[in-house]
Parts: C-alpha cells; structure tokens; sequence
C-alpha cells in the first residue's frame, strides 16, 4: 500500500484545497480513506519537524518519502509514478 501524507504545517488553505482536489481527481479518496483496490492510503499530518522550513512547502511524504515544494502538478506526477510501480 502506497500511504500520502500531506502536512498541514505552512500551507495556505488555497493551496491545500489544490493538492486535494488532485489526489480525489487521480484516486477517488478523501482524507482518511484507502482506494478501493487498498493500494494507497491518503492522511493529513501536522508539525512534523523535518517540514519546519516554511520556504519549501508544500510538503508530501510517500512511504516515508519527503516531498518538498510540491505543486499540484507534482502531486499528479508522483501519484501516477506509484501507480506506475515507479
């Protein structure tokens, strides 16, 4: 299971709602939910401190994986590189 975590810390509302909308868009799941398939997973984290640097947010991490300054094209690209199996 791929497991999407985006953090809350340093982003605007506007951007959340952004990133959001891509991964109901590429996934169909909400905060809180796994796909259908049970392939990925999506939560909301908050005062992680390796994302403390407001200048690189938004930040994603995938299985562990920080992502740094991800725009919601980003968020596209990394989601359909795991469905991928990339």
């Amino acid at each position: 299971m791929t497991r999407i975590e985006l953090c809350l810390d340093h982003i605007s509302p506007t951007k959340r709602e952004d990133l959001l909308e891509i991964i109901y868009e590429e996934l169909r799941i909400s905060p809180g939910e796994i796909t259908a398939d049970g392939n990925f997973e999506l939560d909301l984290t908050n005062h992680d401190p390796e994302t403390a640097d407001s200048e690189n947010a938004p930040f994603v991490r995938i299985n562990g994986l920080l992502f740094a300054r991800v725009s919601p094209q980003r968020m596209r690209e990394l989601i359909n590189g795991r469905k991928r199996g990339v």
